[in-house]
């Protein structure tokens, strides 16, 4: 299984700024657990609104772009489809 893109994105934000894995969870509104599952079995199904708001603000990126990992991550859009460039 590839990486979930919005693990990729929390990754980055992680190494960035050092932010533990509880912390950062908690700062976007998930708990740890859910953050291990996206990270061992991947995004089952799209997350709430006020989750990609908050993964959004806490990580510094717009929320078009981490909706679109999300949309991918589940299925909905493909390596061919993509918004954020349309949208930003």
């Amino acid at each position: 299984m590839e990486t979930s893109r919005l693990v990729e994105l929390i990754d980055a934000h992680k190494h960035t700024y050092g932010v533990s894995e509880a912390e950062l969870a908690r700062r976007i509104g998930i708990t740890r657990q859910n953050l291990y599952l996206w990270r061992t079995r991947g995004l089952r199904g799209l997350p709430a609104r006020a989750t990609l708001d908050g993964m959004a603000t806490e990580l510094h990126l717009p929320y078009v772009r981490v909706l679109e990992a999300a949309l991918r991550d589940v299925g909905y859009l493909d390596a061919t489809d993509g918004f954020s460039g349309v949208l930003a």
